[in-house]
């Protein structure tokens, strides 16, 4: 069987959630298919490796050549200078899958074109765009939509990594349970494989000066939409005590735009609290395992989330958790965390105080290493591939994958 995968993410100069996710579950799937071929479909221009191929150790010593998947791996270059209309995704994948005779596409990415030649696997991670509206972004939530919905009727079989997605999905789409299976993701490889080295003097040191850090610091992973709800996070600071919140950076990521730090820097010095912020862009991967390796906290009181991928990542490093009790927050992190309204910036704050609270802190993290146990990469591409076979024979997948649901405590 030949599978093909819109593998653009996972060649991006800044991989991000989707890339990373499913680089770590194609990294496993090819071993447990030997004898399937998997075509990657990218448009990566040069020969160099990616940051995903190099933190898994794919290239060969000496550095920047191409990387070595297995031999039943073919990456497959599809060019398209300019890609106006997204013709590269309409036309250009579906003529390629054709082409390359492939019994399924995987569309991992909430999307899928107006028309394919071949049957097609569609991965929803969240309807968030749609749950949470970012006030410049009307275009891209009726693009949105649209991929949504050309992705409900041509999908031979859905996946989504959450059963808060699967009902979102079933509630707003009329789309029946049994064309969805619920795969939850795994933590980061490439953040579990480094904390082991996130306390070491020269590496702590170098993070610390790099970005100012000269306290014990909080994380929020706030990226630029409004769902990730940076706002909140530095709205509750204001109702926090002195004390607590001078005996801490807060770190705020993923805030890119230099317009969009501006907005939230101005409302730290509104608040007062400017001083006690890092308010940061893009951070390298490499910098990951260190920043959230020895957090005092993660803070996740995000206003919406497909699955939430920081809670076990945080599990795993042995970092208490504060997140919101909605949408998929609950159903992956359990008992393992403390809960806000994410809409209530006292309610946020009150959080804030809770987890770090020592006793409150060492609870939470044992509950976390037990918690994460339950996610592992290996399930999830195990269930990835019975959901390839089973569709591309036209056969209806089971709908709770990987052994059954992960339980929600």
């Amino acid at each position: 069987m030949n599978i093909g995968l819109d593998a653009r993410t996972v060649f991006s100069s800044q991989p991000r959630g989707t890339g990373r996710n499913l680089f770590d579950a194609y990294s496993r799937i090819p071993a447990l298919r030997p004898d399937w071929r998997f075509t990657f479909c990218h448009r990566r221009r040069d020969n160099r490796c990616s940051l995903l191929e190099a933190d898994a150790g794919l290239v060969e010593a000496g550095g920047g050549g191409s990387a070595r998947w297995p031999d039943n791996v073919r990456l497959r270059l599809i060019d398209l200078p300019g890609d106006r209309w997204d013709a590269w995704f309409q036309v250009r994948l579906p003529l390629a899958a054709w082409a390359d005779g492939l019994d399924l596409l995987h569309l991992p990415a909430n999307a899928a074109p107006w028309w394919c030649p071949v049957p097609c696997v569609v991965t929803i991670h969240d309807l968030a765009p749609l749950k949470v509206q970012d006030a410049p972004s009307a275009r891209a939530r009726r693009r949105f939509l649209q991929g949504v919905r050309r992705g409900v009727r041509h999908a031979r079989h859905i996946i989504t990594p959450s059963r808060a997605t699967r009902d979102e999905l079933c509630a707003e789409f009329g789309v029946a349970a049994e064309r969805i299976t619920v795969i939850p993701w795994a933590p980061d490889r490439g953040i579990v494989a480094e904390s082991g080295r996130a306390g070491e003097a020269g590496v702590l040191a170098a993070v610390r000066e790099r970005y100012g850090l000269d306290r014990p610091w909080v994380l929020n992973f706030s990226g630029a939409s409004r769902r990730k709800n940076a706002p909140g996070v530095l709205a509750a600071l204001g109702h926090l005590p002195a004390e607590v919140r001078q005996r801490y950076h807060w770190v705020l990521t993923g805030c890119n735009s230099a317009e969009h730090r501006a907005k939230l820097m101005a409302q730290a010095g509104a608040l007062g609290v400017a001083a006690d912020c890092r308010i940061l862009g893009f951070v390298p991967h490499g910098d990951l395992p260190v920043l959230l390796g020895n957090a005092a906290a993660l803070l996740m009181p995000s206003l919406h989330e497909g699955f939430g991928l920081p809670l076990l990542d945080a599990f795993a490093c042995g970092v208490p958790v504060l997140t919101a009790r909605c949408s998929s927050m609950p159903e992956v992190a359990g008992d393992a965390a403390v809960y806000c309204d994410p809409t209530d910036a006292r309610s946020i704050a009150m959080g804030i105080a809770q987890v770090l609270e020592p006793e409150c802190a060492a609870e939470l993290v044992r509950r976390g290493r037990e918690r994460v146990r339950e996610y592992t990469w290996e399930r999830t591409a195990r269930a990835m591939c019975e959901v390839y076979e089973r569709a591309a024979l036209g056969v209806r997948p089971v709908t709770a994958a990987v052994g059954g649901e992960v339980p929600c405590r």
